[in-house]
Protein backbone atom coordinates (compact mmCIF):
# COMPACT_ATOMS: atom_id res chain seq x y z
CA UNK A 1 0.00 0.00 0.00
CA UNK A 2 1.61 3.33 -0.96
CA UNK A 3 -0.35 6.87 0.64
CA UNK A 4 0.29 10.58 0.21
CA UNK A 5 1.04 12.31 2.95
CA UNK A 6 -2.54 13.71 2.73
CA UNK A 7 -4.10 10.47 2.34
CA UNK A 8 -1.60 9.37 5.54
CA UNK A 9 -3.30 12.79 7.50
CA UNK A 10 -6.73 11.34 7.44
CA UNK A 11 -6.12 8.64 9.44
CA UNK A 12 -6.55 8.29 13.09
CA UNK A 13 -4.05 8.54 15.45
CA UNK A 14 -4.16 4.50 16.23
CA UNK A 15 -4.57 3.82 12.49
CA UNK A 16 -1.34 5.95 12.07
CA UNK A 17 0.83 4.63 14.71
CA UNK A 18 -0.27 0.31 13.21
CA UNK A 19 0.86 2.04 9.32
CA UNK A 20 3.98 2.96 10.85
CA UNK A 21 4.95 -0.38 12.52
CA UNK A 22 4.05 -1.90 9.90
CA UNK A 23 5.75 -0.02 6.53
CA UNK A 24 7.71 2.85 8.20
CA UNK A 25 11.29 3.23 9.51
CA UNK A 26 12.53 4.89 12.07
CA UNK A 27 15.01 7.14 11.36
CA UNK A 28 16.07 9.18 14.47
CA UNK A 29 14.89 9.74 18.09
CA UNK A 30 15.03 12.86 20.80
CA UNK A 31 13.71 13.56 24.40
CA UNK A 32 14.07 16.66 25.35
CA UNK A 33 13.50 17.71 28.75
CA UNK A 34 13.21 13.83 29.15
CA UNK A 35 9.79 14.47 29.56
CA UNK A 36 8.53 12.96 25.71
CA UNK A 37 10.10 11.21 22.91
CA UNK A 38 9.86 12.59 19.77
CA UNK A 39 10.73 10.15 16.86
CA UNK A 40 11.38 10.76 13.37
CA UNK A 41 10.21 7.81 10.77
CA UNK A 42 10.19 7.65 7.26
CA UNK A 43 6.93 6.05 5.12
CA UNK A 44 5.25 5.70 1.68
CA UNK A 45 8.67 8.76 0.66
CA UNK A 46 8.32 11.49 3.32
CA UNK A 47 8.90 11.42 7.06
CA UNK A 48 6.70 11.43 10.06
CA UNK A 49 7.16 12.90 13.42
CA UNK A 50 5.61 11.47 16.50
CA UNK A 51 5.28 12.56 19.78
CA UNK A 52 5.03 10.76 23.04
CA UNK A 53 4.15 11.93 26.65
CA UNK A 54 6.89 9.18 28.21
CA UNK A 55 4.96 10.07 32.19
CA UNK A 56 1.22 9.53 30.65
CA UNK A 57 2.38 6.88 28.39
CA UNK A 58 0.75 8.64 25.81
CA UNK A 59 0.98 9.33 21.88
CA UNK A 60 -0.03 13.36 21.69
CA UNK A 61 0.81 13.24 17.86
CA UNK A 62 1.67 11.70 14.27
CA UNK A 63 2.00 14.54 11.95
CA UNK A 64 4.26 14.63 8.53
CA UNK A 65 6.95 16.87 8.49
CA UNK A 66 5.73 20.08 6.91
CA UNK A 67 8.82 22.70 7.80
CA UNK A 68 12.48 20.98 7.42
CA UNK A 69 13.64 22.77 9.83
CA UNK A 70 12.79 20.38 12.09
CA UNK A 71 15.73 18.12 11.08
CA UNK A 72 18.35 20.30 12.91
CA UNK A 73 16.41 19.18 15.95
CA UNK A 74 17.86 15.87 16.21
CA UNK A 75 21.18 14.66 16.89
CA UNK A 76 23.18 13.51 14.00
Amino acid sequence: MDLSKQEFSLFNTKSKLKLLKKDGKLLKQRYPRGMLLISLYRIYGFDIETVYDVNKFETLSVTPVLNNDVYRLYPP
